[in-house]
C-alpha cells in the first residue's frame, strides 16, 4: 500500500485500482427513499456520495441532485469542510454513513459547510461503531469518531436542528431528519 498521507490520500486509496473495488458502491440512503419523498425536495446534495447511487435514485425521481465526495470519482470532487457552492444552494443536504469518517478537528467545519448550503433538512444515518478496511499492510481505521454514540451526537446536532428520528438504517439504528433552524 502507498504511503497514505491525509484523509483523502486514504480514500483515494480505497476507491483506486490497489483498494476495495466494493467500497462506495452500497447505496446507504437506500432505505431513506420514503423520507426524501415525503419530504419533496426540489434540490439535494448527497455528501460523500460515493458511487453516486443515491444521487441517480434522486434525479430518476425529478430531484435537481448533486453528489460530493472527495476521492470516488463521481459528482463534485471536494472536500465537505469547502464546498464550492453558494450558500442556500439545496433543500436537503444527504449525509449517509459519512459524518463519523470526519476527524473530530474538522466536524463542526462539515456541519457549518452543511448548514451554510442547506435550507430546509439534513437527513443524515451515523456510523456509531468502529469500521476497517483491509490494506495489503493490515487494517486501515475509516472512522475517527467510532466511539461516540447517539447521545454524543444529539446535542451536537441540535445546534443546528430539530431531529426527528426515523425509519431504519442497515444497521438497524434510525434515520436522523433534521429539520434546519435558520
Amino acid at each position: 500500500m502507498p504511503e497514505v498521507n491525509s484523509e483523502r490520500d486514504k480514500y483515494l486509496w480505497i476507491y483506486g485500482e490497489s483498494g476495495s473495488r466494493s467500497y462506495g458502491k452500497r447505496n446507504h440512503g437506500c432505505n431513506a427513499y420514503p423520507l426524501v419523498l415525503d419530504l419533496r425536495p426540489k434540490t439535494l446534495l448527497d455528501v460523500g456520495c460515493g458511487k453516486g447511487n443515491f444521487v441517480e435514485w434522486a434525479k430518476g425521481r425529478g430531484i435537481d441532485a448533486v453528489g460530493l465526495d472527495f476521492a470516488s470519482g463521481y459528482g463534485v470532487q471536494a472536500d465537505l469542510v469547502n464546498m464550492p457552492f453558494p450558500d442556500n444552494s439545496f433543500e436537503m443536504v444527504t449525509a449517509f454513513d459519512v459524518l463519523e469518517h470526519l476527524k473530530p478537528e474538522n466536524l463542526q467545519g462539515g456541519l457549518d459547510e452543511m448548514f451554510r448550503v442547506a435550507t430546509k433538512w439534513w437527513v443524515l444515518s451515523i456510523g456509531y461503531g468502529p469500521s476497517k478496511i483491509k490494506t495489503p499492510d493490515g487494517c486501515m481505521q475509516l472512522h475517527p469518531i467510532a466511539t461516540k454514540d447517539k447521545e454524543w451526537w444529539t446535542p451536537i446536532l441540535s445546534r443546528y436542528a430539530i431531529i426527528e428520528k426515523r425509519g431504519a438504517t442497515r444497521c438497524g439504528n434510525p434515520y436522523l431528519v433534521c429539520k434546519l433552524q435558520k
